[in-house]
């Protein structure tokens, strides 16, 4: 019976517990997508976008100077930015970073941004699709958003560009079983 015991004991404090730990394992890649007004295309990018996520908690800073651009315009508008950084945070909705295969889960994160002390709320469009293996799920999340100079930047001067510029992100993010 004492053997019975000792190795019901050692059973349940030898195998792992199943927790899982999201990680971010590359930095995202952001792509910005602005109009002028006189409707001429233009697009920024960074290789370098944070995004961690933390249980459902996902938070995230866009520093200025890690964008790039080729348009002149462009390049003028970030010399002039009065921040230096753009912070959001938002909470994925229960049940919708699964830990099984999935292809192409889609929903929306309510996300709060902070640009010095201008605060507004967007949407972020987010499409996941998840890889488990038997130590780690590989999730690749593709997110589309849009965001008003004027409304949610407090951009209140001319800039030569629409109001509304566009934006996606794309970022593999692993999960660790232990």
């Amino acid at each position: 019976m004492k053997y019975i015991l000792i190795i019901f004991l050692l059973f349940i404090f030898c195998l792992p517990a199943g927790a899982q730990k999201l990680v971010a394992a590359k930095p995202a890649r952001l792509q910005i997508f602005v109009q002028k007004t006189d409707g001429g295309d233009l697009m920024m990018n960074s290789e370098t976008l944070f995004v961690s996520y933390d249980q459902l908690k996902m938070t995230g800073e866009l520093m200025f100077n890690t964008l790039t651009t080729e348009n002149e315009l462009l390049r003028n508008l970030l010399d002039s930015v009065l921040y230096d950084r753009i912070t959001f945070s938002g909470l994925v909705p229960e049940g919708k970073f699964v830990f099984q295969n999935t292809l192409n889960e889609k929903f929306i994160v309510e996300t709060d941004i902070v640009y010095g002390d201008h605060q507004s709320r967007i949407l972020i469009n987010y499409n996941v699709s998840n890889r488990v293996t038997s130590s780690s799920n590989a999730f690749e999340i593709s997110c589309t958003g849009s965001i008003s100079l004027h409304d949610d930047l407090g951009v209140t001067h001319e800039t030569g560009l629409q109001d509304k510029i566009s934006f996606q992100f794309f970022q593999n993010v692993s999960s660790r079983q232990y």
